[in-house]
C-alpha cells in the first residue's frame, strides 16, 4: 500500500453539544484523510477504539478532555500496528459511533450526559457573583473591575447548572449593591445543598497570580467541595494553583457547604488580560461546574472519583 492512501489521523477534538432532539453530549472526533475499518471495545472506565494500518498524524499522548463526564484521551500506536484512541469517562454513560464520510473523514463517538442529571437534578446551588453596584472589588493593572468580571463567569456556571438540572439562584444579575449579609440569607432561605461565590484575587504584590478556593471553616464538607472545585478550576483555566484555605466570613452559612472562588488575580497583568477574553469565562465556570459534580458525586459514583 501506497503512503498516499494510508488513512492519517490528524486532529482529535471534542465539545458539548445539543441535539434537536434535546440530547445532551459528550463528543469527541477523530478527523482522518480517509475512511478506515474500525473497532470499540469497552473499557472498565470507558472504551477503546482501534483502527488497523492507521498513521497517526498529530501528536501521541493524553489529551484533557475535563468536561465533567469525560476525563481525557489517549491517542497511541500499538505494538500490533493498531491506531490506538482510549477515551476515559469520569462517570457512566451510553455512548454510540458515527462515521461521517468526506474530506477529512470523520469519526464521532457521543456520550449520553443525562448520568450528570441525576448527580445533581433537583440540588440547589446558589451562585453569588461577588461585589456590585458602589462596591467594585478589585480592580486591573489596565481598568479591569472585578465586580463586572465575575458576572459573566457566575451566568456561564448557571446555565450549565440549569442544563444539568439543578435548582439555581444567582444572587445578581446586574450592577447592584449587595451587603455579604444580604447574599447569605438568600443562601441560607433556599436551604442551599451548596452555596459558591465568584470573584478574582486582589493582591499589592502584581506578581501574584492562579487561582484559590476559599471554604467554610464551621461545614467540614466544605472543604471536600473547595478541593474538588480548586482542582477542576485549574485543569481547565491552567493557572497557578494557590490553594484552599478558609474563609472565616462563611461561617456566616452555618451548615451550607460553601465556598469563593478566587479565579485569577484580577491585579496581575497578564491575568487582567486572560480575564478579558470569553474564553476564560467559560472554562472557569465548566472547571467549578466539575467540581461541583465530583462533590455531589462522592458518596454515589460507580465509578472512582479522584
Amino acid at each position: 500500500m501506497s503512503g498516499r492512501k494510508v488513512p492519517r489521523i490528524t486532529n482529535l477534538w471534542s465539545k458539548v453539544e445539543d441535539e434537536e432532539n434535546g440530547a445532551w453530549l459528550s463528543k469527541v472526533t477523530i478527523e482522518s484523510t480517509k475512511a478506515y475499518a474500525y473497532e470499540a471495545t469497552s473499557l472498565e472506565n470507558g472504551i477503546m477504539i482501534k483502527g488497523k494500518g492507521v498513521v497517526i498524524n498529530m501528536p501521541e499522548g493524553i489529551i484533557g478532555v475535563h468536561d465533567g463526564l469525560l476525563r481525557e484521551v489517549n491517542i497511541k500506536h500499538d505494538d500490533n500496528d493498531y491506531a490506538t484512541m482510549e477515551i476515559i469517562q469520569e462517570y457512566p454513560a451510553e455512548f454510540r459511533l458515527a462515521a461521517v464520510e468526506g474530506f477529512p473523514f470523520r469519526l464521532e463517538a457521543a456520550f449520553d450526559r443525562s448520568y450528570l442529571r441525576g448527580l445533581l437534578g433537583g440540588k440547589k446551588i446558589v451562585v453569588d457573583p461577588g461585589h456590585g453596584g458602589s462596591d467594585k472589588g478589585g480592580k486591573g493593572p489596565v481598568s479591569l473591575l472585578e465586580k463586572n468580571v465575575v458576572v459573566p463567569i457566575a451566568k456561564n456556571l448557571e446555565e450549565t447548572l440549569l442544563r444539568a438540572g439543578a435548582d439555581v439562584l444567582l444572587t445578581r444579575r446586574t450592577d447592584q449593591d449587595l451587603s455579604r449579609e444580604e447574599r447569605y440569607n438568600l443562601a441560607v432561605q433556599a436551604g442551599a445543598d451548596a452555596y459558591v461565590g465568584i470573584h478574582t484575587h486582589a493582591s499589592a504584590d502584581s506578581s501574584v497570580g492562579g487561582a484559590a478556593s476559599l471554604y467554610n471553616p464551621f461545614n467540614q464538607q466544605s472543604v471536600t467541595l473547595a478541593r474538588f472545585i480548586q482542582e477542576g478550576l485549574v485543569q481547565k483555566i491552567k493557572v497557578a494553583d494557590r490553594g484552599i484555605t478558609s474563609l472565616p466570613e462563611l461561617s456566616a452559612l452555618g451548615e451550607i457547604p460553601a465556598v469563593e472562588v478566587e479565579v485569577v488575580a484580577i491585579t496581575n497583568l497578564v491575568e487582567e488580560v486572560f480575564l478579558r477574553g470569553l474564553t476564560i469565562q467559560e472554562r472557569a465556570a465548566e472547571g467549578i461546574f466539575n467540581g461541583l459534580i465530583k462533590y455531589f458525586a462522592l458518596n454515589g459514583c460507580t465509578l472512582k472519583v479522584s
